[in-house]
């Protein structure tokens, strides 16, 4: 009878799990889209930088610099959290300041998932430029 009831207890938290779990993959999907429309959003303003810095036992970091055809940036915000319900919110530190000439002593003074996040944005649209300029070379 004992082995019932272990069955039974396995039993329950084995549907425990996998109800955690697509709620996780639920909540996650919901991030995203909020995610995209909200980059969408921005890029109305202008074209948009992304740096990110994730994080796995400390909170994350996404970092949105709304840029002009000089790479100044016009606006700023940032995603700081380790769970699904974290928001933008206004990052105005860097507006006025152009992207390509931020550098490790310009973020120095950011916990460490911030200054990733941002030179991360710097680094991405580098890149990304960079793509651009092949493109247009072999075209």
């Amino acid at each position: 009878m004992s082995n019932t009831k272990g069955a039974k207890t396995m039993l329950w938290l084995v549907l425990i799990a996998v109800t955690m779990w697509v709620l996780q993959l639920v909540l996650s999907i919901l991030q995203f889209r909020r995610f995209a429309a909200h980059v969408k959003e921005m890029r109305r303003e202008g074209r948009v930088a992304i740096g990110k810095a994730k994080g796995r036992f400390v909170a994350g970091a996404i970092v949105l610099f709304v840029i002009d055809a000089e790479c100044n940036i016009l606006r700023g915000e940032i995603m700081k959290g380790v769970t699904v319900f974290a928001g933008f919110r206004p990052f105005e530190d860097f507006s006025g300041r152009n992207l390509l000439d931020l550098d490790e002593a310009s973020v120095a003074s950011y916990d460490r998932q911030t200054r990733r996040a941002v030179l991360g944005a710097r680094e991405e649209y580098i890149i990304y430029q960079e793509q651009g300029e092949t493109l247009a070379s072999h075209a």
